[in-house]
């Protein structure tokens, strides 16, 4: 929490004017309390100051005013933001695609099948393997050591199944291509 200060002093400290600041506590500028009838407003300086960064952050980004009907929604300069941002946003997930930072969902899918199938098949057998020797032994030990033992090799088996599923994976990712359209092209030189 920061120092508590008033709307003017908040409008010195950021060099505007006692107006301003009015007009930015009805856009959602967060106070501290006051501003009834003969009570003078108060305002966390901590707090406004983080709104008002995260506010031009937004701004910048083109967040702010173009989605949720805000003011300004439905402008051509709303729009040239909006549709800037989207540029960059696909511009950003064809650069991750191409560098594998991305997969489709679709593979994503295909894996973890792969992992669950992989896994109960052998944990479906573990039963038949162990029924008959289990059945003749008496002592809780080494019915133990026995079950750990076909469990490490239940474990070490779906790994080597899993290390050559991802390497299939791997490869199919590597051969998808997202495609270009024309929507995205010249979206970099556009933004400059």
């Amino acid at each position: 929490m920061g120092k508590i200060i008033s709307k003017k002093e908040l409008a010195e400290l950021i060099g505007k004017s006692e107006r301003w600041v009015t007009n930015l506590i009805a856009d959602g500028l967060p106070t501290a309390g006051g501003g009834g009838k003969g009570t003078p407003l108060k305002i966390d300086s901590q707090a406004a100051i983080e709104w008002l960064m995260a506010r031009e952050v937004r701004r910048e980004i083109g967040g702010e005013d173009d989605e949720e009907g805000g003011a300004g929604s439905g402008t051509a300069s709303a729009e040239d933001r909006a549709l800037k941002r989207a540029r960059r946003e696909k511009l950003q997930i064809e650069i991750d695609v191409a560098l594998g930072r991305l997969v489709p969902v679709s593979a994503v899918v295909f894996f973890h099948t792969t992992i669950a199938a992989v896994f109960a098949t052998q944990l479906d057998a573990l039963p038949s393997r162990l029924a008959s020797e289990m059945a003749v032994m008496n002592d809780p030990a080494l019915c133990r050591a026995r079950i750990f033992e076909e469990t490490r090799r239940v474990r070490a088996a779906t790994a080597d199944r899993l290390e050559s599923r991802a390497s299939e994976l791997t490869a199919q990712v590597g051969q998808l291509r997202i495609d270009g359209g024309d929507d995205g092209e010249g979206a970099a030189a556009e933004d400059g």
